[in-house]
């Protein structure tokens, strides 16, 4: 029992040490390395182009601000790069530095061109992985948050398709020092699942080089092209269907006797206002550019179709009350001359009987012609209340021929 004791300290004791040995061993590694050497951390690993190999993995998208044309990301960015002085056969494996090791070995000048905002997240302690390989290959990973830069094209406004781009640059060093390609072990752009937004469906990411040459000389460059589609559903039911809602309630008018003035009144003037409201509102949300957008399309044939409605119940005023003035001055000029005939069959009674007979007789059928002419008259129809009855299936026929035109045109157009 006592010899089963003693074995297992001796295994302890062991283990402790070859643990303190293998420590040691990686901190004198690491020191030679780096601080006892002829390492210079201001010096490029080779006079040849330094080959970086770059991947990312998108950790969070969103959000996308329509306003200010940008939209912010969370990655991982990965470099890998070969640095000849960092190469060690002392051990097998791969050694993890520390991040406060970071300042003391060469990193690619990456910088993102497009950027607005960029934050290194740095708790719990910074989010870097610093790896070195016994090659001297270095690979270096760190979690970043970017707001970049997107010049949106928003014609087709909610129902449009966005591509932007995260752009990587090296700021100093030109094609001759380092050549950046994408990562051809790992993959170039991966997203991970949880990399989605709530307004915007990611359609396609693909990877380009976009090497460009300036003044300063030719600087190596990769950008990544994200195609993004807006989802309509929060437009649909904040501006779309509210606002048919409203052009809808503009037609109630004309089922509303044009003689009931306050009512015809209060429901044109409500719908006018609030469609102007909501067509207000939703402006706010976007940039002042130069072109017509979809949603302004919209909230202007809606504003149109309310007002229109407005308008025409003035126009059935002016023909109900033109109407109205027609029969008054028909009636009385038929009773002005029913009068005027009555004076003169009196006057005519001094005449002989056969000359009365035959006046009397004229008289009767004038009258009888008169009151029929006056009765036609008062039965001709109001235009102002034809026009309320082809109101009725007018206005909703153009709406929904105005909405078939308009989501066909917007939907298939690119």
């Amino acid at each position: 029992m006592w010899l089963l004791a003693i074995v297992a300290l001796g295994s302890i004791h062991n283990g402790k040490c070859d643990n303190d040995t293998v420590e040691a061993s990686v901190k004198l590694l690491i020191d030679n390395l780096l601080e006892g050497g002829d390492y210079d951390s201001s010096i490029r690993p080779s006079t040849s182009a330094t080959m970086v190999s770059i991947d990312i993995a998108l950790n969070a998208l969103g959000p996308v601000n329509d306003r200010d044309m940008k939209f912010g990301a969370s990655f991982y960015l990965r470099q890998e790069w070969l640095d000849s002085r960092l190469k060690y056969n002392e051990l097998n494996t791969s050694i993890v530095l520390s991040y406060k090791k970071l300042s003391m070995i060469w990193v690619p000048d990456v910088f993102f061109p497009q950027s607005e905002t960029e934050l290194r997240h740095d708790i719990t302690t910074p989010n870097v992985l610093l790896r070195l390989s016994p090659e001297g290959r270095v690979f270096y990973s760190q979690r970043i948050s970017v707001e970049f830069h997107c010049v949106m094209n928003l014609r087709k406004f909610p129902m449009d398709e966005q591509t932007c781009e995260i752009r990587m640059e090296s700021y100093a060093f030109t094609t001759d020092d380092i050549q950046m390609q994408w990562s051809s072990g790992r993959q170039s752009l991966n997203v991970l699942p949880n990399a989605n937004m709530p307004d915007f469906e990611l359609l396609s990411v693909t990877t380009h080089d976009c090497t460009a040459t300036y003044a300063t000389g030719t600087f190596p460059c990769l950008y990544a092209k994200l195609i993004l589609k807006r989802q309509i559903g929060f437009y649909l039911t904040q501006t779309y269907i509210p606002s048919i809602l409203i052009v809808s309630l503009s037609w109630i008018s004309f089922w509303i006797d044009h003689q009931a003035i306050p009512a015809r009144i209060s429901v044109g003037l409500l719908t006018v206002l609030t469609i102007t409201t909501q067509s207000s509102g939703a402006m706010t949300q976007l940039p002042r550019v130069p072109y017509v957008k979809s949603i302004d399309v919209w909230m202007s044939a809606c504003l149109i179709f309310v007002f229109a409605a407005y308008m025409e119940y003035a126009v059935v005023t002016v023909l109900a009350r033109r109407h109205r003035k027609q029969n008054m001055s028909i009636k009385h000029k038929d009773a002005t001359k029913e009068n005027g005939s009555t004076t003169s069959g009196v006057f005519n009674n001094a005449f002989n009987n056969d000359e009365m007979f035959t006046t009397g007789r004229t008289h009767a059928s004038r009258s009888r012609s008169k009151s029929v002419i006056s009765l036609k008259l008062d039965g001709t129809t109001d235009l102002g209340v034809k026009l309320d009855k082809i109101s009725r299936h007018g206005f909703p026929l153009a709406f929904l021929l105005f909405n078939a035109f308009y989501w066909t045109y917007y939907n298939l157009t690119t």
